[in-house]
């Protein structure tokens, strides 16, 4: 009973994406090339994770085994790519406007909270006992929470399509387009 209703906190966590808000028509001037080249590399850091952890593994409630195996690739993969964005996003440095280094700091600090989240996740799915379905349970309600927390990187995004400065250049840049894409359910 515990495997199933963690099994379904992972599912109901985990069915529409994280919508990333597009905020419609931009009524503001085009963005600077910096701006929108930074923007870009934050939003194209961010595709990666989203895209992995969009579509957790079926569970098999017949085989716990091969369940928790299928949940420690999945999170393995998104472990994975969050740890790659977080050097990609570190690796921007300070957005090119007022208050910069704040904004990029925000970033980061969203972009690691998620690789943490996703890190703890994998190691409680990793040490779960298949046969211990009270375990397996915890296990999988820890993942669900931690697909609850992708809005970690909604969080990231809004600090900077958030800000005046940026948001033009959050329109613009194709890769914005494309994160705010997938997380359109």
């Amino acid at each position: 009973m515990v495997v199933a209703t963690g099994l379904a906190l992972a599912g109901c966590a985990s069915d529409p994406a994280p919508t990333v808000t597009d905020p419609g028509p931009a009524t503001t001037a085009p963005a600077e090339g910096a701006s929108v080249e930074w923007t870009g590399t934050v939003c194209s850091a961010l595709v990666p994770v989203v895209e992995a952890l969009r579509t957790p593994p079926a569970p098999d409630l017949a085989d716990p085994a091969a369940t928790k195996q299928a949940y420690s690739s999945y999170l393995a993969q998104a472990l994975q790519e969050a740890e790659r964005a977080v050097q990609d996003v570190t690796a921007a440095g300070p957005a090119p406007v007022e208050g910069g280094e704040q904004i990029a700091r925000e970033v980061r600090e969203q972009v690691t909270q998620l690789r943490d989240d996703l890190a703890e996740a994998r190691a409680q799915v990793d040490q779960a006992d298949p046969g211990d379905p009270a375990a397996l349970g915890r296990a999988v309600t820890a993942l669900g929470n931690t697909l609850a927390s992708l809005g970690n990187s909604a969080q990231a995004l809004t600090a900077v399509a958030d800000n005046p400065r940026l948001e033009p250049a959050f329109r613009q840049a194709p890769s914005c387009q494309q994160l705010r894409e997938i997380g359109t359910p």
